[in-house]
């Protein structure tokens, strides 16, 4: 999810000078596109087996997940960092661990009908990075960027990797205290995916929708 290649910066730096609040995120989410080759174990590090209330594991329980659809993802350099910034998570879904390598770090994806809670006071000050995994059925489509259902901005999705998602920014912004903002995928087969992201006091919370 982090930028492959130093030029990124300066885009994204012209772009917020250029752009209004909103138009800039979303141009922030079209530049952290980064293809992951990784494999890891089944299960967390030191035997754990769930992040809040959703279990880890490469294949959902039956019926769990009707199809693939994007999933939100957590990268960091240890998966202690993943935990501090997560205060809950549930729903219908699972969580995938990989190993990502001594450089590399890990990578947590939340998969399925999930709500997540973060630390906003960590968003941004812990070494963890967000995106959203549209690979799984939903790449090379159109995402659509509103907030009270007026469209604020449409992109097309990546080919390759992940999405970034610039929490951060939007946390230190106060956009998402105004209401929430909602990403909507689309692919060729007019599959649609949504996640809402909102601010509320000291948390941020995420719910991908199916």
């Amino acid at each position: 999810m982090r930028s492959p290649n130093n030029n990124n910066d300066g885009r994204l730096a012209r772009l917020i000078a250029a752009s209004t609040v909103a138009v800039a995120v979303f141009g922030c989410l079209a530049l952290g596109v980064r293809t992951l080759i990784a494999d890891g174990g089944p299960t967390a590090p030191g035997g754990g087996d769930a992040i809040g209330s959703l279990p880890f594991g490469y294949v959902p329980p039956q019926g769990l997940v009707a199809g693939p659809r994007p999933s939100i993802v957590f990268e960091a350099p240890t998966f202690a960092a993943i935990q501090a910034l997560v205060i809950d998570a549930w729903g219908e879904g699972y969580a995938e661990f990989t190993d990502l390598g001594p450089e590399g770090g890990v990578r947590v994806e939340l998969q399925g009908q999930v709500s997540v809670i973060l630390d906003r006071n960590l968003v941004g000050v812990l070494p963890v990075h967000f995106g959203l995994d549209v690979s799984q059925g939903f790449a090379g489509g159109l995402g659509i960027l509103t907030q009270n259902q007026h469209v604020l901005q449409t992109q097309q999705l990546p080919a390759v990797g992940d999405l970034e998602l610039p929490l951060g920014m939007l946390a230190a912004s106060g956009l998402l205290d105004q209401s929430a903002l909602t990403l909507h995928s689309i692919n060729a087969a007019r599959q649609r995916h949504r996640l809402e992201m909102s601010g509320s006091g000291g948390t941020l919370r995420l719910v991908s929708h199916e």
